[in-house]
């Protein structure tokens, strides 16, 4: 009885902090008008396809690192009236973060077992109260899915060709699709993309070969070279900072992005088919994994690991015993307390703590991706058979 009530009390203690995290986002969201540079950087490019049929991609332009079906899919931001934008984004923000971890739980753990546990944690995260990104949208779309492949095809594909606005975010489960043999899936989602490229460039007026070629242009200039950005989990900068040399730097690191997604597809061809509800999920968390460290990704992004936490929270539960409590503890803990920012300058400068700090979170991703990867080899070892 005694544990029971301080079960109740826990859960109601999560709920509140919970809470008291999107609270927070909600008044940084508000107050904070730096925390909306992303979102109206994407309604002046909306605005601007719709009502002047601006070319983001070709000529003259700043580098754009949104592909074109973004604009499109995203171009309904471009018809609000600017003194809504902010505040329709909050609301669809803060539904967002109830709904990416219960879409993902749902596709994690069978149906029956405890959900609101790891809602609850999920909504502590750092990157959960962050409002007025793109990415949790992205995410939302692709969990919802995930969630149908196996019953609703087409309406699945549809919804990966919406989340594919944000490539390096459901790329993950687009990549799940191709190598569980989802093809029906996949080609649906490629079709929605080109054919949103495709919009794009028609109403821009401008050929869509043109359009796709100048979509790299603007990746190479914001992600290559010396000024490249590297983000909060790429493994770009601690080898750009070993290799003095750009060009080489680039190649080292896509070599390096390039091994690790070959690592991951190793992995997933060892049970392609196994329902994300009875472990299968890890396949989606190891790419999910691969692109925080392959590529540009900031603090709020860290809402990836969510496939790789409910994998963890499944083989604790199901295959590993109570040891792994430890770990899933501290996995939660580090994502609600965005490391690198707290601890920053609070260790002694100079100290192997600082480099610690400062590349904590791309160590963090590498060690999930490890640990995801053990525990998945073993989960589908090959069983010997017994006399």
């Amino acid at each position: 009885m005694v544990s029971s009530r301080a079960a109740r009390l826990g859960i109601v203690l999560i709920a509140i902090a919970g809470c008291v995290n999107i609270a927070i986002g909600v008044a940084l969201a508000w107050r904070d008008p730096a925390r909306a540079s992303d979102l109206w950087t994407m309604y002046d490019w909306t605005r601007g396809w719709i009502a002047a049929n601006l070319h983001h991609y070709t000529g003259g332009h700043d580098a754009v690192d949104y592909p074109p079906n973004a604009i499109v899919v995203l171009s309904p931001l471009g018809l609000l009236p600017q003194r809504l934008v902010l505040p329709v984004w909050i609301v669809l923000g803060v539904a967002l973060a109830g709904a990416v971890p219960y879409l993902a739980i749902r596709c994690a753990l069978p149906r029956g077992r405890l959900m609101a546990l790891p809602l609850l944690l999920v909504c502590c995260w750092t990157s959960t109260r962050t409002l007025l990104q793109f990415t949790t949208l992205s995410l939302a779309l692709a969990f919802a899915s995930a969630l149908i492949a196996d019953s609703r095809w087409l309406a699945s594909g549809v919804l990966l060709g919406l989340a594919l606005f944000k490539p390096h975010v459901a790329g993950p489960f687009a990549l799940w699709a191709l190598v569980s043999g989802r093809l029906r899936t996949f080609a649906v989602a490629m079709a929605i993309a080109v054919g949103g490229i495709g919009i794009y460039a028609v109403h821009a007026g401008e050929n869509p070969i043109d359009t796709i070629r100048g979509y790299p242009r603007s990746l190479a200039v914001l992600y290559t070279g010396e000024d490249a950005l590297t983000g909060r989990t790429s493994v770009r900068e601690p080898i750009a900072a070993a290799i003095r040399d750009p060009r080489a730097a680039d190649a080292v690191w896509i070599a390096a992005a390039i091994g690790l997604l070959g690592c991951a597809t190793w992995l997933a061809r060892r049970d392609p088919h196994r329902p994300l509800d009875d472990g299968g999920i890890a396949i989606p968390a190891l790419f999910c994994l691969c692109s925080l460290a392959a590529i540009y990704h900031n603090v709020n992004n860290l809402i990836l690991m969510l496939p790789a936490f409910l994998f963890l929270w499944f083989v604790n539960g199901e295959q590993a015993g109570s040891r792994r409590w430890l770990q899933i503890a501290c996995l939660q803990a580090v994502l609600m307390l965005d490391v690198p920012t707290r601890l920053a300058g609070v260790v002694w400068r100079g100290a192997v703590a600082v480099l610690l700090v400062e590349h904590f979170d791309r160590l963090l991703v590498l060690a999930c991706f490890a640990d995801v990867a053990i525990a998945w080899s073993r989960m589908t070892r090959p069983r010997r058979d017994t006399a």
